[in-house]
């Protein structure tokens, strides 16, 4: 077991641990979890325990608990996190542009706290224009997050689908808007989040949002969360766009951690999953021309 492992596992191993605190069950239709067909997509899976890639994701898991409050060294009196009604375990994920691999954190983290740490986990695809979350999952198409936001009578229960294996429940991208924006920045999703945040509050909610420059969506989102996880492909997204992107998003949620995906790796090469720094920022720390993009 590796330094990070020894860590997680003491923090949670007292009896007021969350991971022991069973949230409700979200319930709805339920689907096995494929590992074959996930290991094949670079997702994290049971048997890549000792594989670098998680042993890094294990990293960002750690630093991202830290963040939102769930290991600090006197305990986790859940509680005591509470801001306006909420409870921080609201995550966004999001990037600069397309391809940088957002979606693959979102999924892998996910995958991670619920297998691993066995924390439950609601995966919201936010990426109405491109959804991809729903295809790690061979889930079919159909209502889902929008459509929950069009029409709050819906239920969460019908829409999520529930693991079989493990805490986790996936909520799809749902209809396409015409005005995702208006939908996201609505009160109605302000209640949605506040709804999910409290009602589970020993439940992670990881939201898997459109990329910052492509649409106005991923602004809308990050203004509900208690963390951001922005990713930026290593090398290659320029340091200008990242720079933009980055001062709008801290115009709008303070609480912001940047990760670099796909790094380069001793011995040549590179691979998709590979996560190399956890950089945070917010009101005293923005990016210079200096840091990798």
């Amino acid at each position: 077991m590796g330094l990070i492992e020894r860590v997680v596992a003491q923090e949670f191993a007292d009896s007021s641990d969350i991971a022991r605190q069973e949230p409700p069950s979200i319930g709805g239709p339920t689907f096995d979890l494929d590992f074959d067909a996930l290991a094949k997509r670079g997702a994290f899976t049971p048997d890549r325990f000792g594989k670098a890639p998680t042993q890094e994701l294990r990293a960002i898991k750690r630093a991202l608990l830290k963040r939102l409050g769930l290991l600090h060294g006197g305990g986790r009196n859940r509680e005591s996190l509470r801001s306006g009604g909420r409870r921080r375990n609201l995550v966004v994920v999001t990037s600069t542009r397309p391809g940088e691999g957002k979606t693959f954190m979102a999924v892998n983290l996910a995958l991670s706290f619920a297998i691993e740490e066995r924390l439950s986990v609601l995966l919201i695809d936010g990426d109405a224009m491109r959804p991809k979350v729903r295809g790690y999952f061979d889930l079919p198409e159909g209502p889902g997050f929008t459509d929950r936001l069009a029409t709050p009578s819906l239920s969460l229960a019908t829409l999520a689908w529930r693991a079989n294996a493990a805490p986790l429940a996936v909520l799809g991208e749902g209809t396409r808007q015409g005005a995702a924006t208006d939908l996201y920045s609505s009160d109605v999703a302000r209640s949605f989040f506040a709804g999910v945040s409290t009602a589970a509050p020993n439940r992670l909610v990881i939201v898997d949002a459109p990329p910052m420059l492509a649409t106005t969506d991923a602004f809308a989102l990050a203004r509900h969360a208690d963390e951001t996880v922005f990713v930026v492909q290593a090398d290659a997204t320029p340091q200008p766009a990242v720079t933009l992107a980055l001062d709008e998003l801290l115009e709008v949620n303070q609480n912001v951690s940047l990760v670099l995906n796909r790094c380069l790796v001793p011995g040549g090469g590179s691979h998709y999953g590979s996560y190399e720094d956890y950089y945070t920022y917010g009101a005293d720390r923005r990016p210079t021309g200096n840091e990798k993009s």
